[in-house]
């Protein structure tokens, strides 16, 4: 066999293999979304305390979002408690590049103002938003959040019965990952590093 040809052969079976393995690493760099995430959450925009905030504002940024409200006795501060401290530990290489949005379902009570103190009290990288019920139903529809208020006037003491997801949105506004308030806020830390990397 001419020697030239095995040269040319064994080159270019090496160049196939680096170019299997650069493939590969960067495929494997990817994280995947899970098919059943596929369809869930959308766009949206909701009043914050310094105007409209939408979720497109944070493209390019790995977000926590939760739905609950400020009267909450429990779940609500433990879910922003974990959301707080996975974004402490994603790193402080990226503390620019994770943020946390709180939506209220319950805007009788929970004012733009009001939601501002409560969520900044976690992390001031939460944002506290809320709007209209119509609008609140829209999107919980979108991001299949369950949510009943009972019809009391806003000076009463109700509880307001809503799911208790823990969403991240990847940087590309695609929900990537579900979690609840029992999750290790590590395991959520490693899920905003993957993503951002």
């Amino acid at each position: 066999m001419n020697k030239s040809l095995v040269k040319y052969g064994v080159t270019v079976l090496a160049l196939v293999a680096v170019l299997v393995v650069v493939f590969w690493q960067q495929f494997a760099a990817q994280p995947v979304i899970p098919s059943a995430l596929k369809n869930m959450g959308g766009d949206f925009e909701l009043q914050s305390s310094q105007g409209p905030l939408a979720l497109h504002d944070f493209r390019g940024k790995a977000v926590l979002i939760y739905f609950g409200y400020t009267h909450c006795p429990d779940v609500c501060p433990m879910a922003l408690g974990v959301m707080a401290a996975a974004m402490q530990q994603a790193g402080d290489a990226l503390k620019h590049r994770v943020a946390g949005i709180f939506i209220s379902v319950d805007p009788r009570r929970d004012t733009p103002d009001k939601l501002d103190q409560y969520a900044r009290f976690f992390d001031p990288r939460i944002k506290g938003v809320t709007g209209t019920p119509a609008l609140l139903d829209k999107v919980a529809a979108a991001w299949r959040v369950d949510y009943a208020v009972p019809d009391q006037p806003a000076d009463a003491s109700y509880a307001v019965e809503h799911s208790t997801f823990i969403y991240l949105v990847n940087p590309d506004g695609k929900v990537a990952g579900l979690f609840d308030e029992k999750t290790s806020a590590a395991v959520i830390a490693e899920q905003l590093r993957l993503w951002l990397r």
